[in-house]
C-alpha cells in the first residue's frame, strides 16, 4: 500500500497544484488577472516603444558606417543616435524600476493566494490584502520579502557566472590553438551550471513557498532556501525532479508564439498583438501554476517528513539546525 501510494504520487501534487485555483476561484480570477495585465503592459510597452528605438538605432548606426565623418550629415545621424540611445536608456530604466516591485508585488501575492487556499482558507482578494496590511496578523510579507530578496541577488549572481561561463568558452574558441578540447570542457561547465542555475531557481520558488507556510516565523531568507534545498534533495527527490522540469519546461513551450509576435509585428501590427497577448496569457498560467505547484510541494513534503518522524524511521541530515 505505502509503495503504491509511493509510486503514485510523483505527478499527484501537479494534478493538485492544477486544481487549486477551483477551490477559491474569487480569489484566483483576479490573481491571474493582476498577472496577465501586468505582464501584458510591460510587453506593449517593450514592443511599441522600446524595440522600435532599437531598431532605429541599429539603422542609425549602419548609415552612420556608411557617412563621411566630416560630412554635416554624420553629424546630423550621430545627433539623432545619441538621442536615440538615451531615449532607450531612459525608457529601460523607467521599466525596469517599475517592473521590479511589481513583479514583487505578483509573487508574494500569488504565493499567499496558493498558501491559503491549501491551509483551508477561502479569502477573497481585497480580505488577503488586507489581511496581508494588518501588522501582527496571521500573514506576514516580512519573510517572504526577505527570501525574494536574497533569491533574486542569487538569481543575478548565477546570471552573472554563465556570462563568463559563456564569455570565456567563446573566447577560447576563437583564439586558442587548442580550442577543441578545452572549448569541450568550457562547453560542459557551461551546461552543468545552466542547469544547475535552473534547479536552484525552482529551490528558490520552494523556499519562497517555506517562508509564507511559515507564518510570522524565522522561515526567511537563507534559511528558507536551505530547508527548500533539503526537502527536494533528501525528503522527496522524485517529486523535486518533477517539479523542475514542469516549472523549467512549461514556459518554454510558448516561446514560439513570442517568436511569431515579434515576426507578425513588423508585417501585421493586429496579428502580432494578439499573438503576443496569447503569448502573455500561457506565461502567466504557467507561471501562477509553477508557484501553485512549489506550494502544493511543500506542503507535502513537509506532510511527508512529519510522517517520516512520526513512525520513528527518520535519519537526520547533518545541517547545523534542528529542523529541516
Amino acid at each position: 500500500m505505502a509503495a503504491k501510494r509511493a509510486s503514485s504520487s510523483c505527478f499527484t501534487f501537479l494534478k493538485e497544484a492544477l486544481l487549486l485555483p477551483t477551490r477559491n476561484p474569487k480569489l484566483f480570477i483576479p490573481v491571474f488577472l493582476i498577472l496577465f495585465v501586468t505582464s501584458l503592459v510591460t510587453a506593449l510597452i517593450n514592443v511599441l516603444c522600446i524595440q522600435p528605438l532599437t531598431a532605429d538605432i541599429g539603422r542609425l548606426a549602419v548609415e552612420m558606417k556608411n557617412t563621411d565623418p566630416s560630412s554635416a550629415e554624420y553629424a546630423r545621424i550621430f545627433e539623432e543616435l545619441r538621442r536615440d540611445t538615451m531615449e532607450v536608456v531612459a525608457a529601460s530604466a523607467v521599466l525596469l524600476l517599475v517592473a521590479l516591485p511589481v513583479a514583487f508585488a505578483k509573487q508574494i501575492i500569488a504565493f499567499f493566494a496558493a498558501s491559503t487556499t491549501f491551509s483551508g482558507d477561502r479569502y477573497s482578494l481585497a480580505e488577503l490584502l488586507r489581511a496581508l496590511a494588518t501588522k501582527g496578523g496571521a500573514l506576514s510579507i516580512k519573510g517572504p520579502s526577505i527570501t525574494i530578496a536574497v533569491a533574486t541577488l542569487l538569481e543575478i549572481s548565477g546570471m552573472a557566472v554563465l556570462a563568463a561561463l559563456f564569455s570565456a568558452t567563446m573566447m577560447i574558441g576563437r583564439n586558442s590553438s587548442r580550442s577543441g578540447v578545452i572549448s569541450a570542457i568550457h562547453g560542459l561547465l557551461f551546461v552543468l551550471a545552466f542547469i544547475a542555475f535552473l534547479y536552484l531557481n525552482v529551490v528558490a520558488l520552494v523556499g519562497v513557498a517555506a517562508s509564507v507556510a511559515d507564518g510570522g516565523g524565522d522561515c526567511r531568507g537563507v534559511r528558507a532556501l536551505r530547508r527548500a534545498w533539503r526537502l527536494m534533495t533528501t525528503v522527496r527527490r522524485k517529486e523535486g525532479f518533477v517539479l523542475v522540469l514542469a516549472a523549467c519546461l512549461l514556459p518554454t513551450t510558448a516561446s514560439p508564439l513570442n517568436g511569431l509576435a515579434m515576426v507578425y509585428v513588423k508585417k501585421n501590427m493586429a496579428m502580432g498583438l494578439c499573438l503576443l497577448s496569447v503569448y502573455v496569457l500561457l506565461s502567466c498560467a504557467f507561471q501562477l501554476f509553477s508557484m501553485a505547484a512549489a506550494t502544493v510541494y511543500y506542503y507535502r513534503a513537509m506532510e511527508s517528513k512529519e510522517e517520516t518522524l512520526a513512525a520513528g524511521d527518520y535519519v537526520k541530515i547533518p545541517s547545523g539546525e534542528t529542523n529541516v
